[in-house]
């Protein structure tokens, strides 16, 4: 499984639910989105239950690779399973399929226990997802300067900030300073530079 680690000090950084809510940033290609796999499969390996949607099998992939024993996870296809998923530790909803992940969200039983990770939100066109940001164990992540939850994203308390890019709707510009596949992380215990080992 891959680290997390500040840049500066080479010391890992563990990710936990006191971390949450947690939004991630970034443009296409600059790192954001195999750092945020990363953080859930983290999450995972911590103990904490999930509820996942990604736009991209691809994603899913990554997951399973990282965390290792998929015992734990479930892939869920059909409404018909929910049930059935509720009793695994992650669910990974199927790919693209954003109605089944609002059907399993406002289904399962046990949702204010898990961690719900929304990767590829500027893929999301649905207003409904709205209600869903508000959770409060909830990771975001995706290019927030092509979606269309800039506002409801800005009403939300974010106990962590993860930005790989600059973004015009976040009102953030990243220092020069960070490269490419390096990260700004800002926390109530301040800001470093962060990338995965």
């Amino acid at each position: 499984m891959k680290k997390i680690i500040d840049v500066s000090t080479k010391e890992e950084i563990k990710i936990s639910g006191s971390d949450l809510p947690m939004l991630i940033h970034g443009k296409e290609r600059f790192g954001a989105s195999l750092f945020s796999i990363t953080v859930s499969a983290l999450m995972h390996a911590e103990g904490n239950k999930i509820l996942m949607f990604t736009a991209y099998p691809m994603a899913k992939e990554e997951f399973l690779e990282q965390v290792g024993d998929n015992s734990r996870v479930f892939y869920l296809e059909n409404e018909s399973d929910i049930a059935k998923a509720s009793s695994f530790q992650t669910i990974i909803v199927q790919s693209g399929n954003i109605e089944l992940f609002k059907k399993a969200f406002m289904n399962l039983g046990d949702i204010s226990e898990r961690v719900v990770f929304i990767k590829n939100i500027e893929t999301i066109c649905d207003s409904e997802i709205a209600n869903i940001i508000k959770h409060k164990k909830i990771i975001i992540s995706g290019d927030f300067d092509q979606s269309l939850f800039s506002t409801e994203v800005k009403e939300v308390q974010w106990k962590t900030k993860i930005l790989f890019s600059s973004s015009e709707n976040l009102e953030y510009a990243l220092p020069s300073d960070i490269k490419k596949y390096r990260a700004s992380m800002e926390t109530s215990l301040g800001k470093k530079t962060v990338a995965l080992e």
